[in-house]
């Protein structure tokens, strides 16, 4: 067992090569009043739980009973008293086999209170992942990300709008088209940049895979058959069959700027027809912070400009060189012609994949350190997330928080699960074979295990 000193040694941090610092705000913050808020916090609570069992201070939404009282039903009264006396039973196990560890002692040190709540963290994963997206047009609905829940609280499908696998970001044309009378143009901005002078062909709709859309292809479980969806923006009809075909069985989302649009209402029948649940929340938080620095560097916004994340602006002209002929011919299209062009200031890869280690992080109950951690396969598919925490079952009421003790059972290391560890038992895959693992503090001993 590592003791205090030796924690923080093996605990150096590290940081991405690609950029000493990286700086990325996720806007949670919509100024949309909720129209309830979903109960999922409870759900994942009870069968998950990532590396504890307790979850307070957070949301939890109650079902209308006529036998309530004070907020809870007369069967869970019930219960109450052999709640009273398990937590008895704990505190008298640890107070024995810890030579002396009181969980009802004040001198304790309480675990951390501003966590992210499981719908603020699966939320920003989307609002995350829409900053992979090369979409140059952050306006209304365009640029969207999704992340797909199981039963068991884990993530199983993430995805940004994009063009399909191998087909260049430089040939296809990325401007937005301004007409929606139509079911083919039904997902665009409505209007805004969008030019109807252009033929269709011309522009990003033909092309584009909506976030939802990839979510779903992109899974690392077997389905997701009665799996969530937390997405930014309301589906349009197209993402709606894909949605339902897949077995999903509820969408949280947090605005619909276009519910009047003949896309939206066509969604909201699609749903309803189908039996999905349709959930608009919005965000306990306004913006989610990710610092993705090494230890001796500023913190310090650094903006990305020009280059961008990807380090380069220029486009692949020998790639639009090779297909011009097919596009000419199948189109009238001329990519060296374009006017609107992907955007440049994406997040890299690893910049992404390590921002989902950063933001993992912030589930983490323990009141000093905070790690988070992200598997990736050879597909840039993320096939396990974990954060450091006590083990499934185990109350972040109970155990010690303490790097500091009377003797090592008083401290939280002989019960601590470390990030990587969680992530790995987490996996959605059959196996993290030759896969890649990012995590925001260089492993320890057990965990590099």
């Amino acid at each position: 067992m590592l003791h205090s000193h030796q924690h923080h040694h093996y605990r150096r941090r590290c940081w991405i090569a690609t950029a000493a610092t990286l700086l990325a705000i996720i806007p949670l913050s919509l100024s949309l009043p909720p129209l309830r808020h979903t109960n999922f916090d409870a759900i994942v609570d009870n069968r998950l739980k990532m590396s504890s069992n307790t979850i307070t201070g957070e949301k939890r939404g109650k079902e209308d009973n006529e036998d309530e009282i004070d907020g809870c039903s007369k069967s869970q009264k019930v219960s109450v008293g052999d709640d009273n006396n398990n937590n008895n039973i704990i505190r008298d196990i640890i107070l024995k086999e810890s030579h002396g560890y009181d969980i009802n002692s004040t001198t304790n040190v309480p675990k951390r209170t501003n966590y992210l709540s499981w719908d603020d963290y699966f939320l920003a994963v989307a609002y995350l992942s829409a900053q992979r997206s090369k979409d140059p047009h952050p306006v209304r609905n365009s640029r969207n990300g999704a992340c797909i829940v199981d039963a068991m609280g884990r993530i199983v499908g993430i995805g940004y709008d994009g063009f399909p696998r191998g087909c260049s970001d430089d040939c296809l044309p990325w401007a937005l088209f301004a007409n929606n009378t139509s079911s083919s143009s039904a997902e665009t901005s409505n209007g805004d940049g969008g030019n109807k002078s252009l033929p269709w062909l011309e522009t990003r709709n033909p092309y584009l895979c909506h976030a939802e859309i990839n979510a779903i292809l992109n899974k690392c479980s077997e389905n997701v058959v009665g799996g969530r969806m937390f997405i930014p923006n309301f589906p349009s009809n197209e993402c709606a069959k894909f949605i339902i075909q897949s077995g999903i069985n509820e969408i949280i989302y947090v605005k619909d700027d276009d519910e009047d649009s003949d896309s939206s209402r066509a969604s909201r029948i699609l749903f309803e027809v189908a039996g999905v649940k349709m959930t608009k929340i919005k965000p306990s938080v306004p913006s989610i912070r990710i610092n993705i620095a090494s230890s001796t560097s500023s913190d310090k916004d650094i903006s990305n400009n020009g280059d961008g994340a990807t380090g380069t602006g220029s486009l692949d002209e020998d790639e639009m060189e090779k297909y011009l002929g097919l596009m000419q011919r199948e189109g009238g299209i001329d990519p060296f012609k374009f006017k609107v062009r992907k955007r440049s200031d994406y997040l890299s890869w690893d910049d992404y994949f390590m921002g989902v280690a950063f933001l993992s992080a912030q589930r983490s109950k323990d009141p000093n350190t905070q790690v988070g951690a992200c598997i990736v396969d050879e597909n840039k598919c993320i096939i396990g997330i974990g954060y450091n925490g006590f083990p499934r079952g185990c109350s972040d009421d109970c155990l010690p928080w303490s790097r500091t003790g009377k003797n090592e059972l008083h401290k939280k290391y002989p019960y601590v699960v470390h990030a990587e560890v969680n992530a790995i038992l987490n996996k959605c895959s059959a196996s993290v074979r030759g896969a890649s693992i990012y995590v925001a503090l260089f492993p320890v001993m057990s965990a590099a295990k």
